[in-house]
């Protein structure tokens, strides 16, 4: 597994422009966790995200050096970013996209394991 490939990929996801501000967040909160352990799962890191466990994303922030400005920001617009993705929620063509989101993520991540 490249690592550097794998994040640098996320990187580019997180910048498409048709990504919902949630999405990038989602994906920008994937991206410090993939740093530390490439073989979580998105689902998993979604349903702490939606947990508002702030303890998971933490502990896994403290354990890489270099970001800790996007760490910050990360861990104090959690609640808010949270708040908006329960709002969509509710949208069942946001949660479609969604979860394609997530398929396209754990596809990304068997790609780079080639």
């Amino acid at each position: 597994m490249n690592k550097k490939k794998l994040i640098d990929a996320l990187e580019n996801l997180s910048k498409q422009p048709h990504r919902s501000l949630e999405e990038q967040f989602f994906i920008r909160m994937l991206r410090q966790i993939w740093q530390i352990d490439w073989s979580v799962s998105p689902s998993d890191v979604w349903l702490n995200l939606m947990n508002r466990n702030q303890h998971y994303f933490f502990d896994f922030m403290k354990l890489d050096e270099g970001d800790e400005k996007e760490e910050n920001w990360l861990l104090e617009s959690l609640d808010a970013k949270v708040e908006a993705l329960v709002q969509k929620g509710n949208d069942n063509q946001w949660k479609i996209k969604f979860v394609e989101t997530l398929d396209e993520l754990n596809q990304l991540r068997l790609k780079m394991q080639k």
